[in-house]
């Protein structure tokens, strides 16, 4: 396994202790899914002081250097996934949690035309599921 240190300097980015925190807690947890505040309590929990612009700043570092997928769930509401592989997401509005969809648990049978001079770069299904 890869130290944070090496992992920081492959993405080019400086390893401050508060980046080093961060990359502890998203590398113990497998594939995973936070947003900036559900990851302040979990640093919170080891003892770490890190204010939420700065965790919200370093999630987007990450995932600009493609080492977290960013997953738009409304306006103001963002998530980081650890999960790099082609997969979508349900998203329970009431438990405020992200779930895996299996990338082949989902068929499409036509897409729309694609605009001239572009290519399909990804689909992102994210599906809204709230209880009965």
């Amino acid at each position: 396994m890869y130290k944070i240190t090496e992992i920081l300097k492959y993405l080019n980015l400086r390893p401050t202790l508060q980046r080093k925190a961060i990359l502890n807690i998203l590398l113990k947890n497998g594939n995973f899914h936070v947003t900036a505040q559900s990851l302040g309590k979990l640093l919170k929990k080891k003892k770490y002081n890190i204010s939420t612009a700065t965790i919200y700043n370093n999630l987007n570092d990450l995932s600009d250097k493609g080492f977290l997928k960013k997953v738009v769930v409304e306006k103001n509401k963002m998530w980081f996934d650890t999960n790099l592989k082609a997969h979508h997401h349900f998203y329970d509005e009431e438990e405020d949690r992200l779930i895996d969809i299996d990338n082949n648990s989902i068929n499409f049978s036509k897409f729309p035309k694609i605009p001239k001079g572009k290519k399909l770069e990804s689909v992102d299904v994210l599906i809204k599921v709230k209880k009965i």
